[in-house]
């Protein structure tokens, strides 16, 4: 997050270096955060991750992976997600979108 940002620009900014597409006109789902969310960084230093899950199906453009914290940029059935992804990540798609 870069200063002035909001959450909701923060994720636009995100996507679209992530993957090259646009969105626009979020709706926030939830924001997860607490003991569960504990990680240590490869430096050693360590954090409690506050993600916030946003919603939208306004999207434009074509994937392009513009980033080298990208593996790979797709369109997936929720109900059939890649085995290679992050846990939470899953749980939040499998609940918000999938139920």
């Amino acid at each position: 997050m870069n200063l002035v940002e909001s959450v909701e620009q923060v994720a636009i900014r995100e996507v679209l270096e992530e993957t090259g597409l646009h969105i626009q006109n979020l709706r926030l789902l939830h924001v997860f955060s607490g003991e569960e969310f504990y990680a240590k960084a490869p430096n050693g230093d360590e954090f409690y991750g506050v993600t916030a899950v946003f919603l939208t199906n306004e999207v434009e453009g074509e994937f392009h992976k513009h980033s080298s914290e990208t593996i790979d940029v797709q369109y997936f059935n929720c109900r059939k997600l890649p085995d290679r992804m992050v846990g939470s990540h899953r749980r939040f798609i499998e609940q918000f979108v999938c139920s």
